[in-house]
């Protein structure tokens, strides 16, 4: 059974690239239109890994890793990783502040997702 990792992305494009760069490198992967639909996806499925877009319609990923952390369960302290084109001191922060554990560029390359993975899961 493969490792199962959970994308949290609004845009379709990114979606399938992620999706895409998962296979190639052996992993399962759900998808998530947003923050919301990730919240119910967590409370029923285990996960190694979250990559999670930062701005998202609905609830946004600073919000949404806030609501993971407060969670019960096998993925409360899973590691959620930030999909952001807005990598400054700020966000950063931001991002770290929500409880997520790293920060992954866009456009996302395949061998920056392999080396987050491989720094990640155990």
């Amino acid at each position: 059974m493969r490792k199962k990792i959970l994308v949290v992305e609004d845009d379709f494009a990114n979606q399938r690239v992620s999706c895409l760069f998962l296979d190639k490198l052996g992993y399962a992967a759900d998808v998530a239109e947003n923050g919301q639909e990730a919240i119910e996806l967590v409370t029923v499925n285990a996960y190694r890994l979250i990559f999670m877009d930062c701005q998202m319609p609905i609830m946004d990923g600073f919000e949404t890793a806030k609501t993971i952390r407060q969670l019960s369960g096998p993925n409360k302290d899973i590691p959620i990783i930030a999909l952001t084109a807005n990598v400054t001191v700020g966000t950063n922060g931001e991002c770290e502040n929500s409880g997520m554990n790293d920060v992954l560029n866009k456009p996302v390359m395949l061998e920056s997702m392999k080396q987050m993975l491989t720094k990640w899961i155990k």
